[in-house]
């Protein structure tokens, strides 16, 4: 699935998921990376387009599955059909990211953060292979998290912003 770096944000909601990508794309800006996004719009159903009374809401409603609108250095495209998670991946492949942050998708697998914001939420551990770290909010025991993951505070994000760093930088060479 290309070449870049690619690491899943996964939590319930309101665990800091968006949060944490903002922190991880700042640090990724500051080293020098070209960093993306994607995000599963978790809410349910479709996702309200703004553009309707513009020529590519237009395009659309006319019949378009796809449009594209292109102005200055932006881009915004629009695809009004089902995409494979796999799909979206390879849309990003032509961008030649160093980072791709994924928020969401908890039933893909791929190298993921764990936000747990309660006890409860330790369950979302059992589903998933390839943890990279776990981070805990103050009402979530540590003794609950299986010891074969790194954890971190909530409060503790220059440790854990480092040890994906690290990771990234490992993952590079």
């Amino acid at each position: 699935m290309g070449s870049s770096i690619k690491i899943q944000i996964v939590g319930y909601k309101n665990s800091g998921k968006t949060t944490l990508i903002a922190d991880l794309l700042q640090a990724a800006a500051a080293d020098g990376l070209r960093a993306g996004t994607l995000k599963h719009h978790g809410h349910g159903g479709r996702i309200a387009f703004q553009d309707e009374n513009s020529d590519t809401g237009i395009h659309r409603s006319s019949g378009a599955i796809v449009s594209g609108v292109q102005g200055e250095d932006t881009f915004q495209l629009c695809l009004d059909q089902p995409v494979s998670f796999s799909g979206l991946v390879r849309l990003y492949e032509p961008l030649e990211l160093d980072l791709l942050l994924i928020e969401g998708f908890k039933e893909e697998q791929l190298p993921r953060v764990v936000l747990l914001k309660h006890d409860g939420d330790v369950q979302l551990l059992q589903s998933s292979t390839h943890v990279l770290l776990v981070i805990i909010w103050p009402s979530v025991s540590a003794e609950l998290v299986p010891r074969v993951y790194p954890v971190y505070r909530l409060n503790e994000k220059e440790q854990y912003i480092d040890f994906l760093k690290d990771w990234m930088k490992g993952m590079s060479t």
